[in-house]
């Protein structure tokens, strides 16, 4: 029995031992805890180097998204993100613990800031235009729908009649039409 018992002292006295010199999370700030929508904020999350060892953390931007990281010889810390947010709120950051990369996970509690955004949300960027989307029913497309700036033409035979619904261009480009020789399109 008491052979049991000094092992079981013995084992956790080297848990403690262990866990003295292990990694913990240390703090999460941000460069400014109210922005406005669109704006810039560098978000830092330390770890607090006790000793040599490695760990594995997760910092949490509060609008679903996420980063794994580690702490090792490697990489350094802290780890500095830098974000915006597209939409007002009060986004809840967090650093907690992963076990990241077979790295175990940083100990101690979860760290956390608030970042309130305020303005109004950023409107969403139209959906970008397929080459078998851009030309109405007996209409081809002509050459190649052009992706970064949005111009393309569309063809049929001399005299058929345009498409009712006009296609709507993206940024400095204009509705074109040639009857003539069957054409239409968007361009600078």
């Amino acid at each position: 029995m008491t052979t049991r018992m000094q092992c079981a002292a013995l084992l956790a006295a080297s848990l403690f031992a262990g866990a003295a010199h292990a990694q913990v999370l240390g703090t999460i700030t941000a460069s400014n805890t109210t922005v406005k929508v669109g704006e810039s904020v560098t978000i830092t999350a330390n770890i607090d180097v006790l000793n040599a060892n490695y760990c594995g953390f997760v910092v949490g931007f509060g609008d679903g998204t996420f980063k794994d990281a580690v702490s090792d010889v490697s990489t350094p810390v802290p780890l500095v993100v830098t974000r915006s947010y597209d939409k007002p709120g009060t986004y809840h950051v967090t650093l907690g613990g992963k076990n990241v990369q077979n790295h175990p996970n940083c100990g101690g509690p979860e760290r956390a800031v608030d970042i309130t955004v305020t303005g109004a949300a950023v409107a969403a960027k139209p959906a970008a235009l397929k080459a078998s989307e851009v030309c109405a029913k007996g209409w081809k497309l002509s050459g190649k729908l052009n992706p970064k700036t949005g111009t393309f033409t569309c063809a049929a035979k001399a005299g058929t009649a345009l498409p009712a619904d006009k296609p709507v261009c993206s940024g400095d480009l204009s509705y074109f039409e040639n009857v003539k020789k069957g054409q239409y399109g968007c361009k600078p």
